[in-house]
C-alpha cells in the first residue's frame, strides 16, 4: 500500500481527480487546439491550461508520496520553463519545455495506469482513467514529434508551408491522434527516419492498448464478481 500524503483534502484522494484531468485533456485537445490554429484564442490561454494540467496531474497522484514528489518536481520545472518561454521565446526553452512535458506525461500515464489496473471493482473512474492514459499517449508522442521537428524543420510534410512554432504542437497532436487511432489521412506525413519510427511505434501501440486494456478490465470485473459470489 502506498503511503498517503498527510493534510491532503479527501477530494484529491478520490477518483474524482481522474474526471477533472480527463475533462482538461479533452478541452486541450478538441477545443484549445482548434482555437489556437484559427488564432481565436488569446496567447496567455495555452500556458494557463498547461499549468492547470500540471496541477490536475499532481492531484491525480497524491495517493503516493513517491509519485507526488516526482510529478511535483517535473510540474514545477515545466511550469517555470513554459512561462519563461512564453515571455521570452527561445528555441532552447522550447526544447526544454517539450522534454519536461513529455517526462511529466509519461510518469503521469504510468501512475494512472497502475491505478486503473489496481485490485477492486471496475467503476466509471477506472474507465475515465484508461481514456486519460490514451490521450496522454497521444500527447506524449506529439511532444516527441515536436522534439524531432525542432531538430529537423523538414522532419514532417505539412499541407501548408510556414507552420508557426506556436502552432506546431497543435498540428503534431492532430497527427499523433490520427496515428494512434490508425486513421492515417495522409495530410501530414513523417519524412525524418526517427519521426517515421516513432509513428510506426505509435500506430502499433494504438492497436494494442485498447485491446489489452479492455481484456484486462473485463477479466478484473469477472474475477471480482466471482470472489463476491455474484
Amino acid at each position: 500500500m502506498s503511503a498517503r500524503c498527510p493534510l491532503v483534502p479527501r477530494f484529491w484522494l478520490s477518483d474524482w481527480s481522474l474526471s477533472a484531468l480527463l475533462a482538461l485533456l479533452l478541452f486541450n485537445a478538441f477545443v484549445l487546439g482548434p482555437l489556437a490554429l484559427s488564432q481565436a484564442a488569446p496567447e496567455w490561454l495555452s500556458p494557463i491550461v498547461h499549468s492547470l494540467f500540471l496541477l490536475m496531474g499532481i492531484a491525480t497522484v497524491l495517493r503516493s508520496r513517491a509519485a507526488t514528489t516526482i510529478v511535483g518536481m517535473l510540474a514545477l520545472a515545466s511550469s517555470v520553463v513554459r512561462w519563461t518561454n512564453h515571455v521570452h521565446p527561445r528555441v532552447a526553452l522550447e526544447r526544454a519545455d517539450s522534454v519536461l512535458a513529455l517526462l511529466f506525461s509519461v510518469v503521469l500515464a504510468a501512475v494512472i495506469l497502475a491505478r486503473v489496473f489496481s485490485p477492486g471493482r471496475i467503476n466509471v473512474y477506472r474507465i475515465q482513467g484508461a481514456i486519460a492514459v490514451y490521450l496522454l499517449f497521444a500527447l506524449t508522442w506529439a511532444l516527441a514529434y515536436k522534439l524531432v521537428a525542432l531538430a529537423d524543420p523538414a522532419a514532417f510534410s505539412f499541407p501548408t508551408a510556414g507552420v508557426h512554432r506556436e502552432q506546431l504542437i497543435v498540428r503534431l497532436f492532430y497527427f499523433s491522434t490520427i496515428t494512434l487511432t490508425t486513421v492515417g489521412y495522409g495530410d501530414i506525413t513523417p519524412i525524418n527516419p526517427i519521426a517515421r519510427s516513432l509513428a510506426a511505434l505509435e500506430g502499433f501501440t494504438g492497436q494494442l492498448f485498447p485491446a489489452i486494456t479492455l481484456a484486462r478490465l473485463v477479466a478484473m470485473e469477472v474475477y471480482h464478481r466471482q470472489q463476491r459470489g455474484e
